[in-house]
């Protein structure tokens, strides 16, 4: 087993590539941490989709896999934490017990190039898994990532709220009509959150706008 020492990894539920990070987010400074090569096609799912690793794979990883944290003056265990790397890129995964991937993480620039050096002398294994879920998003940064989410639960909220005119009132600025059911209303405009256009722009400015006052 071949280690790196000394990472920091920004475990989120959707893989960001570094220059996404936030200085609020959750970073793990690892002392150590496993790697194991794999190939391009299974590291490019992985990072991609949600994934389950099956049989041996599972096996191995629940309990064999485990890496180290500086936290609070103390260095932590961590299980089912791991380095994959393939060719010219490479990235951190955590798993539950199931060995469903919660978590995944992209690494800074420089430490990466010290992962895929470590690398070129390790055997390339085939991981066993199965895509449990196809990503939908794996073309939007996080910024818009994160617009949707707050869009969709302020739509959420109103509609739990019943309140209909502030619904209807971005309705008709998104499409230039009333609607007098509300519920058609609430159903037209969260398919425009997804689509990335004018409505969209209109949408996030206007809750915006009401979240300040």
């Amino acid at each position: 087993m071949n280690y790196i020492y000394d990472v920091v990894l920004n475990l989120q539920k959707e893989y960001y590539d570094f220059y996404e990070w936030n200085q609020n987010d959750n970073i793990f400074h690892m002392r150590k941490i496993p790697i194991i090569k794999i190939n391009k096609k299974q590291l490019l799912e992985i990072k991609n989709h949600l994934i389950k690793f099956n049989g041996e794979t599972l096996k191995y990883f629940n309990t064999k896999i485990y890496a180290e944290r500086f936290k609070e003056n103390n260095i932590t265990k961590i299980k089912s934490i791991l380095i994959l790397s393939a060719e010219n890129f490479a990235l951190s995964i955590k798993l539950n017990k199931k060995g469903i991937i919660t978590h995944k993480s992209s690494l800074l620039p420089e430490e990466q190039d010290d992962i895929l050096e470590i690398s070129k002398f390790q055997k390339e294994i085939v991981l066993d898994y199965k895509i449990i879920q196809k990503n939908k998003t794996e073309f939007k940064t996080r910024f818009e990532l994160e617009n949707e989410k707050f869009i969709r639960n302020e739509l959420d909220t109103i509609y739990k709220e019943q309140n209909t005119k502030k619904l209807n009132y971005i309705y008709l600025e998104c499409f230039n009509k009333n609607e007098k059911n509300y519920e058609i209303a609430y159903k037209e405009l969260k398919k425009e959150i997804y689509k990335a256009n004018n409505n969209f722009k209109k949408i996030y400015n206007i809750f915006k706008i009401t979240k300040q006052k």
